[in-house]
């Protein structure tokens, strides 16, 4: 079993890497709740627990869970190195059902609330594909351009779970106060700003959307109240919108202080599943959801949790969800339906839910300068493209001929430009230019925390940037150490070190993109190969032994003024 999640806990989102569990249990072994009430007691003991939950779990019948015990989490490295790491092939998910077949279903859910069987349905659709390759790097390819806050990767045998999910179902930290994040309400991001803004704000007025979330809210704060001490349970934040990649999402929250002696099977049997992927009532939902969904869950909407030592838990709600196995990958999508609902509209919205998926489609990048007319080191960078697509199973392209292509076509014959080609994995070339000025000093931030990441999407150069973090808005530029406190690259650039009028650059072994600037300058001799510390190199540099400098294919050289904060 090996898990990777991205999990926030106390305001802060942090990547935890467990390989090698102590135990495993899954439906062959234990029954689910003897299972939760074994690694309850584990984690009292100090382990950390990884429990992953389908939906169809909520009956005995249907139980299907993965739950592993650690006794501490391992770094990237490790990692790494205790599984096969590599690239993915996978085709454009397909829904199961025809357009037709899902406004149907939606048109259904009308009728029951009509009748009164129900106020609202969370409907969901599945969509299928073919999959092979590593699911982690899927994984981490479409973190990269989504900000989901508790998303989490669990390969166990043939399976993976890839969840990008940004719904939290519940947290209970060190003072015993649970917490739930519900989710309802949706309005797609906008192609500019100003249809961005619109968007937002018509979700912040929706009064379709503020109803369906209220009646969620009411549901859970009726989940809550079952494990939680008398008068307790409070709303602290009501209809806050929150920003994603793809989608606007209208969040609340409702929190309480849990009664004595309730432990996790009390809690999962009080919430699980969690009211936002159901509806309300929610166990007369939940028989309309088994009628009208063809397939089964899994995964998606169950939970994937963190139990952690000493007591605090976080587990989430699995949206944004893939599930793994034979060579096949299922993906749900779906969202509340209520007496309003315009089935056409909902299913738009749920086509927009799928919008992420597009990331896993990454391609690869390449930066150039071109100057009147002239495109530097284009034979360079030409070979890395190439290398890259044979890398990841690209066709190959026509790089050099179309970029001089588009020189030539746009009458680009004078000035100076940075030319940006992009490749998918089908060979098509995307390029685009704009006017850039020589630069001779900037500024750059060194980041407290080491850069974590597949290496397949450091060491080549993608749309993938998700490890290339940012940690303050008034810094542009970044530079980066590994897990061995070697200091690796900048966010936009190679390193270079001088001192004692040499050129220093650190080596591939650190793990760093190697930038055509960089390898044409070891080339000629101008720079050579040498690792630094973090702790060596800042001593030096505030002493005023060393001076920096950032390099790229675009720039050249650019000397950098560094901040360091402690």
């Amino acid at each position: 079993m090996h898990v990777h999640s991205k999990f926030k806990r106390n305001s802060r989102v942090r990547d935890l890497y467990f390989i090698d569990p102590v135990l495993t249990m899954t439906e062959k072994t234990h029954r689910l709740a003897d299972a939760l009430t074994a690694a309850e007691g584990y984690m009292n003991e100090g382990y950390y627990v990884i429990s992953a939950v389908t939906y169809e779990s909520f009956a005995p019948e249907g139980e299907q869970f993965i739950i592993g015990v650690f006794e501490d989490a391992c770094d990237h490295e490790t990692f790494l190195a205790a599984r096969e790491v590599g690239s993915y092939e996978m085709t454009e998910p397909e829904f199961t059902q025809s357009r037709d077949e899902i406004i149907k279903n939606i048109e259904q859910v009308r009728e029951y609330i009509r009748d009164g069987h129900t106020y609202q349905v969370n409907y969901t659709a599945r969509l299928k594909g073919k999959f092979r390759g590593d699911g982690h790097t899927l994984f981490e390819t479409l973190m990269s351009a989504n900000n989901g806050d508790y998303a989490m990767y669990v390969e166990y045998g043939d399976e993976q779970i890839i969840s990008c999910s940004p719904e939290l179902f519940f947290e209970v930290d060190a003072g015993r106060t649970i917490r739930t994040r519900p989710m309802k309400g949706t309005a797609p991001r906008g192609g500019s700003r100003t249809e961005d803004e619109e968007n937002r704000r018509f979700l912040e007025e929706s009064k379709k959307d503020m109803a369906e979330n209220v009646m969620i809210v009411d549901l859970l704060r009726n989940d809550i109240s079952k494990v939680a001490a008398k008068n307790s349970v409070n709303v602290p934040a009501l209809f806050t919108i929150e920003e994603y990649a793809t989608v606007f999402q209208m969040t609340s929250t409702v929190e309480a202080e849990l009664k004595a002696g309730v432990g996790i099977n009390d809690i999962m049997a009080g919430l699980f599943p969690c009211g936002s992927i159901t509806g309300a009532p929610k166990t007369s939902t939940m028989n309309i959801i088994n009628a009208l969904e063809a397939t089964e869950r899994k995964y998606y909407c169950g939970t994937l949790g963190i139990m952690y030592p000493g007591g605090e838990m976080v587990f989430n709600v699995p949206i944004r969800t893939l599930y793994v196995n034979g060579g096949e990958y299922v993906y749900g999508a779906g969202g509340g339906i209520t007496y309003d609902s315009i089935p056409a509209s909902e299913y738009d919205e749920i086509v927009a839910k799928t919008a992420f998926l597009k990331n896993a489609q990454f391609e690869l990048i390449e930066s150039m300068r071109l100057e009147d007319g002239v495109v530097a080191r284009i034979g360079h960078h030409a070979a890395r493209l190439r290398s890259s697509a044979e890398n990841f199973k690209f066709k190959p392209a026509d790089f050099i001929g179309e970029v001089r292509h588009y020189v030539e076509s746009r009458g680009l014959m004078h000035g100076l430009y940075k030319l940006r080609v992009t490749q998918d994995r089908h060979g098509n070339l995307e390029i685009s230019h704009s006017s850039i000025s020589d630069e001779e000093t900037s500024r750059a931030l060194l980041h407290q925390e080491p850069l974590s990441g597949a290496p397949e999407f450091i060491e080549n150069k993608t749309t993938v940037r998700y490890h290339y973090t940012i940690p303050d808005d008034d810094f542009k530029i970044v530079l980066y150490y590994n897990e061995k406190r070697q200091l690796t690259e900048f966010n936009i650039g190679n390193l270079v070190i001088q001192e004692d009028g040499e050129y220093f650059t650190p080596s591939e072994n650190t793990g760093i993109l190697n930038g055509v600037m960089r390898r044409t300058l070891l080339d000629e001799g101008n720079i050579i190969e040498k690792d630094y510390t973090v702790d060596d190199f800042i001593e030096k540099y505030e002493a005023g032994g060393i001076s920096i400098h950032l390099i790229n294919s675009v720039r050249g050289w650019l000397k950098i003024r560094l901040t360091i904060q402690r």
